[in-house]
């Protein structure tokens, strides 16, 4: 039987919390902002691993959403991480793509990664940043937006959980896959990476242009420039453990979440079905008649794909099959499949067209 940590709701984690974790006090986390469902998230000791059940509905005010840049509203998800509650560091850095890098206290999804990239082309090397990016992706005041799903996440320090937590320096706002707490940033935990000095290779081989923090790879880590690693993080005594643990800081400047993870990072925080890790990421909670969404009225195929809410697939976002064919469905060779070109790929429910199978 695991040690309940939490109730259902943000007064009942708070109290748990302080009494777990002195120095947090009551009243630290409340419940949502208004016009969303109730914010619920329990945590709980169970064996070796503290489990994190939640709605990701955050316990604080949002931009408005859908709105400029994301078309998507907020929706209850159904999460359920599970990190280790004694994590071991590694002697090698694991590197975190597509997928959350771990989970704030009010048990909404830290995800600084994007699905864009120059010319659409993963292979390319240059991912665009959603904060500092050369597109707007709709993040609201807490550096966060929302999937086709419903799932709000943050790309950046969350100032509004910061504002319920208090001042607290440093300021627990979550936990990585792997274990480890993350903290917001606080003075002695500069970020160690800067901007690379020069211009981009131009023509085939890049975008070109001065690296400005349009894509990752315009930044560069050096070693003893500030006070963490490469993944953002630190060895230390805190609040929390006043012996002193390794932990990650959320910092204001690049890479704002850590882009590689000290630990192992636990399963449940890969892209999956309902019942496993982010969840909301892939699964369609708004679900309407014929395969759409009650909420878009976007068709399956659109949620599942469309990982940055723009409404369309990129060949990016395709899957390898869909890729193999993707100019048959571009009617008008933009470089994406909207609403009405998916009308020509399967449906859920639905048999395939002639051809190839493609998802």
């Amino acid at each position: 039987m695991g040690r309940h940590l939490a109730g259902g709701w943000f007064l009942v984690l708070a109290l748990s919390w302080a009494r777990a974790h002195p120095g947090h006090g009551e009243g630290d986390l409340e419940t949502a902002a208004g016009g969303l469902p109730e914010s619920k998230v329990s945590m709980t000791e169970e064996g070796s691993f503290r489990v994190i059940r939640a709605n990701g509905i955050p316990n604080h005010a949002t931009g408005r959403f859908p709105g400029p840049g994301c078309p998507n509203a907020i929706s209850a998800q159904r999460y359920q991480f599970r990190v280790p509650l004694h994590p071991q560091t590694n002697a090698a850095f694991t590197p975190i793509k597509q997928q959350a890098i771990g989970v704030a206290l009010n048990g909404v999804p830290f995800d600084p990664g994007t699905a864009e990239y120059w010319k659409n082309d993963r292979n390319s090397g240059w991912h665009i940043e959603a904060i500092g990016g050369g597109k707007s992706l709709g993040l609201d005041q807490n550096q966060a937006h929302v999937q086709p799903s419903g799932a709000y996440h943050y790309h950046g320090v969350p100032t509004g959980l910061l504002a319920k937590l208090g001042e607290k320096d440093p300021a627990l706002i979550g936990y990585a896959a792997d274990g480890f707490p993350i903290y917001a940033e606080s003075s002695g935990n500069r970020s160690s990476y800067r901007l690379k000095s020069g211009n981009r290779p131009g023509g085939t081989a890049g975008p070109g242009g001065a690296y400005d923090g349009t894509y990752t790879a315009d930044y560069e880590y050096v070693n003893g420039l500030g006070d963490l690693d490469e993944a953002n993080g630190r060895t230390g005594v805190t609040p929390e453990y006043p012996q002193g643990t390794y932990h990650y800081v959320a910092t204001s400047e690049f890479p704002f979440f850590p882009r590689m993870l000290k630990g192992t990072p636990d399963a449940s925080f890969r892209r999956g079905p309902p019942g496993g890790g982010p969840q909301g990421e892939r699964q369609n909670p708004g679900a309407g008649k014929g395969g759409q969404n009650a909420r878009t009225g976007r068709g399956d195929v659109i949620q599942r794909f469309d990982q940055n809410g723009d409404g369309k697939i990129s060949q990016v976002e395709a899957p390898p099959p869909m890729q193999k064919n993707f100019s048959r469905h571009d009617a008008n060779g933009d470089g994406f499949i909207d609403a009405e070109e998916a009308k020509s790929l399967p449906q859920p429910g639905q048999g395939r067209p002639q051809g190839p199978p493609e998802n």
